[in-house]
Parts: C-alpha cells; structure tokens; sequence
C-alpha cells in the first residue's frame, strides 16, 4: 500500500467523521459505554478470581480428630484423607505445635504458659490444601464419613459466597458485554451510513473508472477504527485512576476482606485491560464499516 494512498485514506476518514459529528459522537459514546461495562466487569471478575486463588493457598481445612486417638488411629486417618480426590496437601498437627502456634499468633507465653504438657486442650489436628477451592465442599463431605474426626474448620460460607458472585457478575457482564457491542456496531453503521450516502454518486464514479472495492472501502474502515479507539480510550483513561482510588478506599475502609485476600493493583489489571479493550473497540468500529459500506459496493 503507497504512503500516498495511506494520508488519503486517514484524511478522507477523519474528514467523513466531522461532517457527521452528531452520528460520531454517538458512535464515540455507544463504544465508550461498551468499553466501560468490559473495564466494569473485567476488574470486578479479575478481583474476584485472584480472592478466589488467595483463598486456595491461605484459607485451607483444618480437620480436629477425638481425644482419644492414639498414634495408629492418627495414622489411619491421615492415609484415608490422602486418598481423598483432589487432597494435595496433608500437615499433622501435634497438640504441642498447635499451642506453640498460637503463642505465636497471639504473642502472649505467660498467658498460655499453664497449658504445656498434660494441660494442653487442643487436639490433633490436620491442616489439609486442595487443588481448588470449588472443590472444597466435595472435600468436607468425604472428611465427614471417616472415623476419629470431631470437628471440621473450614471457610465454606465465604467460599460458597464468593463463587456465586463470580458467576452471576460473569454472566452479567457477557450479557452486558454482547447488548452493548449490538448497540456500537448498529449506531457506527448508521453513522457511517450517512457519510456513503453523503458520497454515494462520488462511489459510483469511483467504481465506473475503475477503482477497486478496497481503495473505496478503507476511508471508511478508518472511520470506523477512528471511533472504536476514541471510544475505547476514554472510558480507560477514566477507569484507572478511578479504580485505583476505589481499592485505596476498600483497604482503608474494608480491612476484614483485604486481611483474607487482597485487590490487584491497577497496572496488574490494565497491562491486560487496555490491549483487550483497543482491539475490542477497533473490532467494533471495523464492523460497523464494513456492514454499512457492502450494499454500495455492488454496482
């Protein structure tokens, strides 16, 4: 392609854009609002994914056998819960430890210091990791059938919370996602409509001496890229800093959540934001051109 027809192409393009500007910025706002609800939905399903990661790697299940078990039972309950399906990980935990552990946490020796030896209350306990957190309850109800074990710690409430939230807000936002691009695509073929009716007897001497489909096509390709990336743009520009002053917000003001699992940093999120939304908005854009533009190539 000649430089020559490239500056023609860009001009012919932006000059098509003014002489339309009404239809343009409703192009310009109908993407926009498309790009937004993705960034929406993109950062609260992003987070949503990483809390979930979080949760598998931090919040494991802790399994507290009876009192009375002796060493062979603790052995034949750690066999039973390795053969568990999706169990990676089994950690016995001695009483001792247990209380070693919480002295720790709590950084308080003298206070617990009475309940060394035969005085300790705490049990024998496996910490156990699995390979996802959706497999969580599929998990508890096999530990629930094996002999020797009296309690069950696990955050299945959160977890249970958590993944529906990820599903409805995923089917939301597709929804959201395929009305919208609809709307962008039907609203930029308009737009770009009026410019090829504006110019339809200047088409139909284009084609008469000669010119190819795609030297009339590609003015209003760029027409339509032109809008996909402004419309693209501005929602970005605007999402970021805003996202990032809602995280700010949420660990300042929300400590419970953030002390569980933690928000992903704006650029963790944009760096795979922002070429997923350029491309989407020139997709809408390139689209729209070319449906509006292919009845009157046919001459």
């Amino acid at each position: 392609m000649k430089l020559s027809s490239v500056r023609y192409y860009i001009r012919e393009g932006f000059s098509g854009l003014l002489r339309n500007s009404l239809m343009t910025v409703a192009s310009i706002a109908t993407v926009a609002a498309c790009i937004f609800i993705v960034t929406v939905s993109f950062c609260l399903i992003g987070n949503l994914h990483s809390m979930l990661k979080q949760l598998e790697s931090d919040i494991g299940i802790v399994v507290f056998l009876k009192d009375d078990v002796d060493s062979e039972k603790i052995t034949e309950v750690s066999d039973k819960i390795n053969k568990i399906e999706h169990v990676t990980l089994v950690t016995y935990i001695s009483p001792q430890e247990g209380l070693d552990e919480l002295k720790k946490e709590w950084d308080s020796d003298e206070i617990l210091s009475g309940f060394d030896g035969e005085n300790n209350p705490l049990s024998h306990s496996f910490e156990i990791s699995i390979d996802s957190i959706e497999n969580q309850s599929a998990v508890i109800d096999e530990l629930k059938k094996i002999d020797g074990i009296q309690n069950i710690r696990n955050a299945q409430n959160a977890t249970d919370m958590l993944l529906k939230l990820n599903k409805v807000l995923s089917i939301v936002g597709v929804l959201g996602i395929l009305i919208l691009g609809v709307i962008s695509v039907v609203i930029i073929t308009n737009t770009i409509k009026i410019s090829v009716y504006n110019r339809r007897t200047e088409i139909n001497i284009m084609k008469y001496v000669g010119a190819t489909d795609w030297f009339i096509r590609w003015p209003f390709i760029v027409e339509g890229v032109i809008i996909g990336l402004i419309g693209a743009a501005i929602p970005l520009i605007i999402s970021w800093p805003a996202y990032d002053k809602c995280v700010a917000l949420a660990n300042e003001h929300f400590s419970i959540v953030t002390n569980i699992a933690s928000f992903l940093g704006g650029y963790e999120i944009f760096s795979k934001l922002i070429p997923l939304c350029m491309f989407s908005g020139i997709l809408l854009g390139v689209l729209g051109s070319v449906t509006s533009i292919r009845k009157h190539l046919q001459v």
